[in-house]
């Protein structure tokens, strides 16, 4: 998989769910903002072909890499990709209020 790749994979897997989606070409790197709550990195690491996810918090940029107990699949193939995404997304959701995901749902999902 390619960076370029892996943007479209994250900009369709999250669609309304992400906001400021960017790519670093140079870092190999897509992030976003999740949730308008989270700021979601992701990259790939071409000398050892691995994929790698986090959040990042604060100013220091400390990073979670282990969600709940579940960590996001190192393989760079898109089944892999997308079950780590999906476990990122399932973290940030259980961290949110469900009065904000309701009213999240309600601004910015659309048919």
């Amino acid at each position: 998989m390619d960076i370029n790749k892996l943007y479209d994979l994250v900009e369709t897997f999250f669609g309304y769910k992400a906001n400021m989606l960017y790519l670093d070409t140079e870092k190999k790197e897509v992030a976003c903002i999740l949730y308008n709550a989270f700021l979601f990195k992701c990259n790939l690491d071409d000398r050892y072909g691995r994929f790698g996810a986090e959040i990042v918090f604060g100013i220091q940029e400390a990073t979670i890499t282990e969600f709940l107990g579940k960590r996001c699949s190192l393989n760079s193939d898109e089944k892999s990709i997308r079950d780590s995404l999906q476990i990122v997304d399932d973290y940030c959701r259980l961290r949110l209020p469900d009065k904000f995901l309701e009213a999240y749902n309600k601004a910015y999902f659309t048919n």
